[in-house]
């Protein structure tokens, strides 16, 4: 259980980066599982990934990358927002570059027994 609202603006922004990121006419990957009591989920693009020198700074509030198509930027906003939401309801955000192209962003929250 959680806030839908919250919840929802943060798949929305997960997958708004993932579209922002990757070349036109690519895959963006989804997937939810539970495990171990956790819901799992995962937004993978197959874009350039994240560059070296920003791993660490990903989740910083203002920090934002170009995007490739337009050379803009955001507010540097999303991420850290995601970051807080996963956090209020019990979970963890991480954001990383797929071994096979692309990033990958996990959301893990805990899960409610039925």
């Amino acid at each position: 259980m959680g806030d839908a609202f919250l919840l929802q603006r943060a798949l929305t922004n997960l997958l708004a980066n993932a579209l922002d990121f990757s070349p036109s006419e690519s895959i963006i990957t989804t997937r939810v599982e539970t495990q171990d009591k956790q819901c799992l989920i995962s937004i993978r693009d197959h874009g350039q990934g994240i560059p070296e020198y920003a791993l660490d700074r990903i989740f910083e509030k203002f920090y934002s990358l170009r995007r490739p198509d337009s050379g803009q930027k955001s507010t540097g906003l999303g991420l850290p927002f995601v970051r807080e939401i996963a956090h209020l309801h019990g979970g963890e955000i991480v954001l990383a570059n797929n071994p096979e192209g692309g990033a990958v962003a996990s959301l893990s929250l805990p899960s409610i027994k039925s």
